[in-house]
């Protein structure tokens, strides 16, 4: 071949291969072979939507179907899909390592396996569906909990836009009773800088999911939720599943958010009594930091509806909520104080219940004002108590609240203390 045909067959080949990995800044996937010009569902660039993440574009548009990969991000992206575009895990799932995930392997010992793994940069996903059901028992030779199973991990200090979107999972193929799978997780509590990330997500839905559905954890992790839809297996005999968690550090404000279906019936284990069994919760705060809050929120159908177990100095916000049909518990002060106003509460078998228990770090307490608790089973508000010598001291106020049926028409005849010396409530007249 002369010098000339060479350097004409060079030519060409750039030509080829340049428009299908580099078509200026937008990029297409689709379930076909690219094809020129490479910028359409019809004529994509890529078939895989990992080797359009690791591609020179910012902007990635996926076609309806689904994909089978797992996805590791690491730069700022916009990631569209269409149609109801779907990532599905792969046959053979593999283990993330991200150093992200490795940092969380490091504390935990356990490594990650993450349907989508954002470690780093400014990520947005719109209307991009996940399901990280994993297609079988993810377990190790002899090893019943092998791994850390997430749909969606952010940390790295990565920021996350999450909106019109569905993760289903994660979570084995059957629910056992491993403390793993996690729908959304934002932020690897204990791992400095590489644990940190912030994020928004906003009108998406979260199912399927084996222990939480969105956890936000650790220090410099900041999340917004808002019009998220939560919804656990409901009565579960395998693990007491939780709906939204802002805990150790995190900061966490939750609104228009709608969590429902998180109900453990792992007897003994699990049951009505919060001092001495575990329940499942709508939503929690623990150790969370300040200025976290929940609004004009629904949590209906769970074990507990909203559950406060936080330092004093962090007092979470829970207000103009509505929970109902809550098995046990429809708000719970767990440790620490809440600010609980403007709620209503009814047909559970608490309206608000406050703990005291030995070893507590910290007494629980704070206020609830203008609430509507009514048609409890057992107490509008109760002091719970395991009447110790060593607990601390507690004290609730309730202001302006209407309270009745609960069993009694008033305040004063709907709230009950299991420690009248030590835990004491405070009820104002009906207003």
């Amino acid at each position: 071949m002369s010098k000339r045909s060479k350097a004409l067959l060079s030519v060409l080949i750039a030509c080829a291969v340049v428009p299908a990995s580099a078509s200026a800044n937008t990029l297409w996937v689709a379930n076909a072979a690219p094809s020129a010009p490479f910028n359409s569902c019809g004529h994509p660039g890529y078939s895989h939507i990992e080797e359009a993440v690791k591609g020179p574009g910012t902007a990635i548009h996926v076609c309806a179907g689904a994909y089978a990969e797992q996805l590791t991000i690491e730069r700022p992206v916009v990631i569209t899909g269409y149609g109801g575009a779907t990532v599905t895990l792969p046959a053979v799932t593999g283990d993330s390592s991200t150093p992200c995930d490795t940092a969380n392997e490091g504390l935990n010992g356990l490594p990650d396996q993450d349907a989508v793994s954002i470690c780093g940069g400014k990520v947005t996903i719109k209307n991009l569906n996940v399901n990280a059901i994993w297609p079988g028992e993810p377990v190790g030779p002899g090893i019943s909990c092998a791994f850390n199973l997430t749909g969606i991990l952010v940390a790295g200090g990565a920021h996350l836009n999450l909106s019109g979107s569905t993760v289903t999972g994660a979570a084995p193929h059957a629910i056992n009773g491993c403390q793993y799978g996690l729908g959304i997780l934002l932020g690897v509590p204990g791992a400095g800088p590489v644990g940190q990330a912030t994020a928004t997500l906003s009108k998406d839905t979260v199912m399927g999911y084996q222990k939480n559905g969105i956890t936000a954890a650790g220090e410099g992790v900041d999340v917004k939720i808002e019009k998220v839809t939560v919804n656990g297996a409901g009565l579960e005999p395998a693990i007491a599943q939780n709906g939204i968690g802002i805990q150790e550090g995190a900061k966490g404000i939750i609104t228009s958010t709608t969590v429902s279906g998180n109900e453990c019936e792992d007897t003994p284990a699990c049951g009505p009594d919060a001092l001495t069994q575990a329940q499942a919760d709508g939503i929690y705060f623990f150790d969370a930091a300040a200025g976290s809050s929940v609004g004009r929120s629904t949590s209906d159908d769970n074990d507990v509806g909203i559950e406060a177990f936080d330092a004093p100095s962090t007092d979470p916000m829970i207000r103009n909520d509505h929970a109902e049909g809550n098995r046990d518990e429809a708000v719970q002060v767990g440790e620490g104080e809440a600010s609980i106003a403007n709620d209503t509460l009814s047909d559970s078998n608490v309206g608000i219940q406050v703990l005291q228990f030995a070893g507590q770090t910290a007494a629980s307490g704070g206020t609830a004002s203008h609430d509507t608790i009514t048609d409890m089973n057992e107490w509008a508000v109760l002091g719970r108590s395991d009447k110790g010598a060593g607990d601390l001291f507690t004290e609730f106020t309730i202001t302006g609240s209407k309270i009745s049926g609960n069993p009694g028409p008033t305040p004063q005849k709907s709230v009950e203390t299991e420690n009248p010396a030590k835990l004491k409530i405070f009820a104002e007249k009906d207003s």
